[in-house]
This record gives structure tokens, C-alpha cells and sequence, in this order.
């Protein structure tokens, strides 16, 4: 009698069955060894997306030294110093300091921090076309109102919108202005203010900062200040 008689037997492996098993874990271990390098590549992708949509910064200003030849025009005096441009009236004529920079912009952003200084009662930001168009917009910020001014022509101005507002002097205020064509929106502080004109989606070739410091009697009256400009085109 044999051992194992009236058991099932298996038949034994052929060489092809043999070689279609490595096959599988050969194509398992292949799998495995894909998902890192997959996940990586994802990674990558994801980072080289961020890199190429990232805005371009057309303009960073952190007035330590001298200002460049690109601020081309003024009114009053204006001195940096400590990563801080100050501005206030002098001079014969009867205007608040200005400060002007050439810029050709169509759709971006301006950031920066302003601070009233003394009897100074509002900056302003404006944005100009050519010499022959003259001023775009205006983005106002005084100490009890917000304003944004549009000018459809030269000589004309529209009030688009306005607002209260208590800005307190010797503090640093943050403001924030964006056009995208037709469209304004300015944020100083938490405050937001937005306007839609024909005249913002005009092409930009400069702008400026100034507004009113205080009064024909200079630096004892009061003083504009701002720091920390930036300008991001979309």
C-alpha cells in the first residue's frame, strides 16, 4: 500500500507558470517603486506652477539711500532716511509736497504705509496718463475721510465713491490699491472703498505720492511719510 493513496494530488508547476508569477511580483515591486517618484513629480509640477504665476514686482522702494532718477518730479521737500521718504511744503508755490515716479502700469497692485505727521491732514496716491491726458485717479486718504477720484478727462474730476473714516495722526496706516481694467478697489486699513470707470483701465505712465502736510510754514506745520512701497503687476 502507498503512502498518501486516496489523496488529490497537484500537478507540479510548469516553467511557464513559474515565469508568469515572477512576472507579477516583478510589475508589483515596479508599481511600488513608481508611487514615490510619481508623488515627487506631482510635487515638482506643483511648485514650477506656483513659480511661473507668481506676479512680477515691477517696483520695491526701501528709501535707505538716495531716490532714483525714476522719481522725476516734485513739489516741496522730500528726504529719505531709515527706509522712510518725508515729504512737506516748501517753496513759493502754494501746493502740498507731491512726489512723482515714472511707472508704466496697466493692471497691478500698490501697497504701501503712510503716516500723518503734525497738522498734515490727508496723502494721496495718484496716477497719471501722458503729460497731455494728466491725472487718472486719485486713491485719498485723510484723517476723518476716504475718497477715490476719477478724472474722465483732463481738468474734470468724479467722485466715485467716499467714506468716513479716523485716521489717527503719528500711526502708520496701511493701503492697498488694485485695478484690473475698469475696475478700482483700495483698501486703507480694513476700510475698503471700490470704484468702476472708463479712465482706470487707461494705460498708466506714472503716479505719485503726496497730499497735504500741514501748510506753507514747512516741517514745523507737519510732514507726509511712507515706507514700505511695492508695486505687483497682474
Amino acid at each position: 500500500m502507498s503512502i498518501g493513496k486516496g489523496l488529490p494530488t497537484e500537478n507540479p508547476p510548469t516553467a511557464a507558470t513559474r515565469f508568469q508569477g515572477l512576472e507579477k511580483i516583478d510589475a508589483a515591486r515596479t508599481m511600488q517603486q513608481k508611487k514615490p517618484v510619481k508623488r515627487f513629480i506631482l510635487l515638482l509640477s506643483g511648485a514650477l506652477a506656483l513659480t511661473t504665476w507668481a506676479a512680477p514686482v515691477v517696483l520695491e522702494e526701501n528709501f535707505s539711500g538716495p531716490l532714483s532718477t525714476n522719481w522725476f518730479w516734485g513739489l516741496g521737500t522730500w528726504t529719505t532716511q531709515d527706509g522712510v521718504l518725508r515729504g512737506f511744503e516748501s517753496g513759493p508755490r502754494r501746493h502740498g509736497p507731491v512726489k512723482m515716479h515714472k511707472c508704466a502700469l496697466k493692471d497691478a497692485v500698490v501697497e504701501c504705509e503712510f503716516r500723518l505727521e503734525g497738522k498734515a491732514t490727508f496723502v494721496g496716491v495718484i496716477f497719471n496718463g501722458s503729460q497731455e491726458r494728466g491725472h487718472l485717479f486719485h486713491v485719498v486718504a485723510g484723517k476723518d475721510e476716504l475718497r477715490l477720484l476719477a478724472h474722465p478727462q483732463k481738468g474734470k474730476t468724479l467722485e466715485p465713491a467716499k467714506q468716513p473714516a479716523q485716521l489717527a495722526t503719528g500711526t502708520w496706516h496701511r493701503v492697498r490699491i488694485e485695478f484690473r481694467g475698469e475696475n478700482l478697489t483700495a483698501m486703507v486699513d480694513e476700510q475698503k472703498l471700490t470704484a468702476q470707470h472708463p479712465c482706470i483701465a487707461e494705460e498708466k505712465v506714472s503716479f505719485g505720492l503726496g497730499g497735504d502736510s500741514g501748510g506753507p510754514t514747512g516741517e514745523k506745520a507737519g510732514a507726509l511719510e511712507f515706507r514700505k512701497l511695492k508695486i505687483t503687476q497682474l
